[in-house]
């Protein structure tokens, strides 16, 4: 049987053992509606917190509440709610789609391919762990994992043209963010927050940060080189093969003879300033989403006019960008409606109080374990950073002082927690979206980046037991 033909039967057979990701995301849904009839409600106070401007839990607030269990009508509406509370972000996510569509219509990103093709070929692995740094560093400041979905249709062809997979492509643009995202030596929406509200120094203990950010980056480079070198040895392991030679074969016409005029060389140029005013924005002024969406309409307009398209054609070019993306925007919508149940049937905080009692439960030499363990848990049904450390962290806070916990190693301990189970999340908007692009299954990303989650997850509680012993500060 030759290579083309046992490849369709991999992956038929993957396509058939696999449900889609909306069925999974509405089992989940479904699941949590039923429990809502189950277990009791109950529910936090929120106060307005001086030091961030949020509101936040008061710890010692907490109170059962009469049941309010999710009926059938509230549960086929509650997907227009989670609509409603992700359209920043899935919006964001459309017209960055849009603005990235235009940038490859003008044949942007295959020229750059093609230079890139060239620095890479007499040492094609090399191009992984350059990828991975790059990835992990922008995320470590800048905290927007939403950008992933936008990252992956970059990389692709790369990556494909040098003779890995898409399953290598997803895992360096995912692996490399949570790297950056988890350790976040100035991620705004965890680290930024969390040190707030506990009232640290901003930006204190980055040097610990950095040795977690290159100890979990060589791990993340190990484990992600080791299965792209089996692949590019044996194809038709891949669970995405037959997907793959078409893609190749698409790329390679794209890339062929790929060159910039001098106009879109000036709206290269134009763009990277964009891109870097939209990241100081970020850090510096305090963009959020709404910000961060306006500058990429403004790269997206500025893009087309000075490539001496006009603005109708500009349109048409963005709404090709913005369609291709369509599928993971609509994934962010099912996976916020997981926690929009959670909320309405008042579960949600209830299972905060669970779990920050367990984390309490830890003996003293293991309290930060606990506290990690307590983040990682608290992050399947409140999957956004800033909404978690918002939640949490005005529990940790006073918890960690009762359990003798630096507050530094509690924010540290919620974002490990938060940030590693973000990969093998299906609530996880950002990420389930990515590998909604990639025509990537939830399944077969799981038998992937498992193993790669539990030796994260070994080497999380070394790094916060060294953290504790040494007392990092400054308190």
């Amino acid at each position: 049987m030759n290579h083309k033909r046992r490849g369709e039967l991999y992956c038929e057979e993957k396509k058939y053992g696999s449900p889609h990701i909306f069925v999974i995301l509405v089992c989940i849904a479904m699941f949590f509606a039923v429990l809502s009839w189950i277990m009791p409600a109950g529910a936090y106070d929120r106060v307005l917190d001086p030091n961030t401007g949020r509101n936040i839990v008061d710890p010692n607030s907490f109170h059962y509440l009469p049941k309010t269990p999710i009926t059938f009508i509230q549960f086929i509406s509650a997907y227009s709610g989670g609509f409603t509370n992700a359209a920043s972000m899935i919006f964001m996510t459309l017209v960055v789609g849009g603005t990235f569509g235009i940038i490859n219509e003008l044949g942007i990103i295959p020229a750059a391919l093609a230079i890139i093709l060239k620095k890479f070929d007499k040492n094609r692995e090399m191009a992984i762990p350059f990828l991975i740094l790059v990835f992990g560093l922008f995320e470590s400041f800048m905290g927007a994992p939403e950008l992933c979905i936008i990252f992956l249709p970059m990389i692709l062809p790369l990556v494909l043209d040098l003779g890995f997979d898409t399953m290598t492509a997803l895992a360096i643009v995912i692996c490399g963010n949570c790297v950056g995202y988890s350790t976040g030596m100035g991620n705004p929406f965890t680290t930024i927050i969390g040190q707030k509200i506990c009232q640290l120094p901003l930006y204190s203990a980055m040097w610990y940060r950095a040795i977690c950010f290159f100890l979990f980056y060589g791990i993340t480079v190990w484990y992600i080189l080791r299965y792209a070198k089996k692949i590019r040895k044996n194809p038709i392991l891949s669970a995405t093969y037959e997907e793959d030679e078409i893609r190749r074969k698409e790329n390679m016409q794209m890339t062929q003879n790929a060159t910039l005029s001098a106009k879109n060389k000036v709206v290269c140029v134009y763009v990277v300033v964009c891109f870097f005013f939209n990241i100081f924005g970020v850090i510096k002024l305090g963009w959020d989403i709404a910000e961060m969406t306006g500058l990429f309409l403004v790269m997206s307009t500025g893009a087309g006019v000075l490539s001496g398209h006009s603005l109708t054609d500009t349109c048409k070019m963005f709404m090709n960008g913005a369609r291709d993306i369509l599928q993971g925007a609509l994934v962010m919508c099912f996976a916020r409606t997981i926690a929009l149940l959670m909320t309405t049937s008042n579960t949600l905080d209830v299972f905060v109080y669970g779990i920050s009692k367990i984390a309490g439960a830890f003996p003293p030499t293991l309290a930060i374990v606990g506290i990690f363990i307590a983040g990682m848990l608290l992050n399947f049904p409140i999957n956004s950073g800033s909404g978690q450390m918002t939640a949490t962290m005005p529990i940790m806070s006073p918890l960690a002082d009762i359990l003798h916990v630096s507050k530094q190693g509690a924010v540290l301990a919620t974002q490990f927690g938060d940030g590693w189970s973000n990969t093998i999340y299906p609530t996880n908007a950002s990420y389930m979206a990515t590998m909604a692009v990639a025509k990537v299954n939830w399944v077969d990303w799981l038998k992937f980046q498992f193993p790669l989650h539990c030796i994260w997850t070994v080497v999380s509680v070394i790094m916060l037991i060294i953290a504790q012993t040494i007392n990092i500060g400054p308190f």
